[in-house]
């Protein structure tokens, strides 16, 4: 329950922020929802990446169809890829892989600073 949930905080919030704040605002996002939530590595990357990338498909796609892909195909030119949709889909993974590296950083801090002290179990 916690997976789906830190994947809809980051969708969410993923999608709305960069508007306001630069794209890497994404990483913050992340970083503090990795903190928060205490699950392992594989778990918190996965959350990231699924939230982040998601969101940016959206984002991208609304941008794309509001535009009339009049960016999106001058930059598919200029970078000499196939298709638009191609252009959407490695933006997207590369989005996912910065959420998902902020979510592994947010779990390694936690960990860091909240070490699990070695109990001495002293019999006499």
């Amino acid at each position: 329950m916690n997976f789906i949930i830190r994947i809809l905080i980051i969708g969410i919030l993923s999608y709305y922020l960069p508007v306001f704040f630069p794209w890497w605002s994404i990483l913050v996002i992340t970083f503090f929802t990795g903190l928060l939530y205490s699950e392992n590595y594989f778990s918190q990357f996965l959350s990231g990446f699924i939230g982040v990338g998601t969101a940016w498909i959206f984002l991208l796609l609304s941008i794309d169809t509001s535009s009339n892909s009049i960016l999106s195909s001058r930059i598919v030119d200029l970078l000499n890829i196939s298709s638009v949709n191609y252009l959407i889909i490695y933006i997207s993974v590369i989005g996912g892989f910065v959420g998902g590296i902020g979510s592994i950083l947010g779990k390694s801090f936690r960990d860091i600073i909240f070490k699990k002290k070695k109990t001495r179990n002293f019999k006499f």
